[in-house]
């Protein structure tokens, strides 16, 4: 009987936040942080780019705290071309390693990063890494 009412709670929980994660236009920026704004950052990022991969570098608005960055990573870590995801929460940008030989339009990281729930400033494409 104790667990009827946590069970009932999260399921509540949960029909409420369906269909806001189902809105592909959220915007993360204007959401309130302040809940997990004391949370540990995960410094551990995928830094390790390999020699021959292209790096772009994504600066987008609303990049805020770890949770942001989770997001972010888990969408850009479905895609074939993309070896590794960095987010710099201090610089609000999203560092991309492509794989060697692979490509990703511009058209499609802005709607990745729609997707994810924030809005894209600009796109810097390096050279090799």
């Amino acid at each position: 009987m104790k667990l009827i009412k946590p069970a009932f709670a999260f399921i509540g929980f949960c029909l409420l936040a369906v269909p806001a994660l189902a809105d592909e236009t959220m915007d993360h920026s204007k959401m309130d942080h302040s809940a997990h704004a004391n949370v540990p950052v995960d410094t551990d990022t995928d830094t390790d780019m390999p020699a021959s991969a292209q790096i772009v570098t994504a600066k987008v608005n609303g990049l805020v705290c770890d949770f942001c960055a989770q997001a972010v990573r888990k969408v850009f870590k479905k895609q074939d071309a993309v070896e590794s995801v960095n987010v710099d929460l201090d610089n609000g940008e999203i560092v991309l390693g492509l794989k060697a030989g692979a490509t990703m339009d511009d058209q499609t990281i802005e709607k990745l990063i729609r997707k994810s729930g924030y809005s894209l400033v600009r796109i810097d494409r390096g050279g090799d890494a």
